[in-house]
């Protein structure tokens, strides 16, 4: 796996001009390396491939990144002295670096510790555009862990009870994920109730949920690296009119959008689709986020109003709109898609019917 990536990467290099690559990026290094710790370096040239690390990793390097030289750096000193002293040793002329993940202070570390004879060029996507479009193996684990946080909601919806607060939820979703496989929570559940639906990104409080409120829930689960994403937005007792009512627009752009789904279309005439069909219905002002996302978020910018990337087979992404009133509440339904030859797989199999919970 490490050697064919390896590749792709090299031929990123080449396009880019440069004779040595700097990552940095944690997810990055774990997607060319499989190193999964959560701090090192890897330099990468036409001929070699480099993981650095200090002591604490050692043995783990060596036993998930086949086919990379591993060096091991002194805790005590930071891991870019250590890249700066492989850089310096290998003699690279154009070093390219992650500009989206290298702040200004370390960037200046950098440059005083390489050598003036390099030259640091910033890259964007050099990893990202080879990790966009996913292998059948890849989709499979996505596959196995979108499947989990389906049934973690098919199992929330019989717990969930007026009564219970935002984060006794939030527990139980924590609770059958890792009771059921998960290696982590893909990022931090959200679960919020009545009004604080309205955030798009609420952390859940000891709030108590009552009758006659929405509930909207978004999580996901991760296998072997590869994660999902699933909102979901149920209410506790039958929906009144304004409720359903905002309940069927989210869903009618969203299923509008996945539709229009196919190789070639760029990532903002898909977004365009959901915003324009909420706009027509009154609610325009009301979808503040982006359509969508790839999975994961930094593999690339998804469906956003200025996003020009080319859809293609086995891009995944989110396919999540949303309407927020403060003071009221919101609605955001979610499932994880993948782009195929002719149109688009819809991955999220959880019911996007109104539940009712009583």
């Amino acid at each position: 796996m490490n050697g064919a990536r390896l590749q792709k990467v090299r031929q990123q290099m080449e396009k880019r001009n440069i004779d040595a690559l700097l990552i940095n990026n944690i997810s990055n290094i774990w997607y060319v390396s499989g190193f999964s710790g959560s701090m090192g370096t890897v330099v990468i040239t036409p001929d070699r491939a480099i993981l650095l690390v200090d002591g604490r990793y050692i043995l783990q390097a060596t036993q998930q990144a086949k086919g990379f030289e591993i060096v091991e750096y002194h805790q005590a000193i930071d891991p870019f002295e250590a890249a700066s002293g492989q850089l310096n040793k290998l003699g690279a002329k154009r070093v390219g670096f992650e500009s989206d993940y290298l702040n200004y202070s370390s960037f200046m570390r950098l440059r005083e510790l390489v050598s003036d004879s390099i030259e640091l060029i910033p890259v964007q996507r050099t990893i990202e555009e080879v990790r966009i479009v996913k292998e059948p193996y890849e989709i499979e684990l996505t596959r196995k862990a979108v499947k989990m946080a389906d049934d973690c909601f098919n199992h929330l919806v019989t717990v969930i009870k007026p009564g219970m607060t935002e984060r006794e939820i939030s527990f139980e979703i924590v609770k059958y994920l890792f009771e059921h496989g998960s290696d982590q929570l893909a990022f931090e559940s959200i679960v919020a109730a009545g009004p604080h639906a309205a955030v798009p990104h609420f952390k859940p409080t000891d709030t108590v949920v009552e009758r006659g409120q929405m509930v909207k829930v978004d999580f996901g689960a991760v296998v072997n690296g590869y994660l999902s994403d699933l909102t979901r937005t149920v209410f506790l007792g039958e929906p009144d009119e304004k409720q359903r009512e905002v309940y069927n627009v989210v869903l009618e752009a969203q299923l509008a959008a996945i539709d229009a789904i196919r190789p070639g279309k760029k990532g903002k005439e898909i977004d365009a689709v959901a915003r324009n069909y909420i706009a027509s219905k009154g609610y325009g002002e009301y979808f503040i986020h982006n359509l969508g996302h790839n999975i994961p978020k930094n593999d690339g910018p998804g469906f956003t109003p200025e996003s020009e990337t080319i859809l293609k087979p086995g891009m995944i992404l989110t396919v999540e709109p949303g309407i927020y009133i403060e003071g009221w509440g919101g609605v955001r339904i979610e499932d994880d898609v993948v782009v195929t030859d002719s149109g688009v797989e819809i991955l999220t199999e959880a019911t996007k019917d109104i539940i009712v919970i009583s």
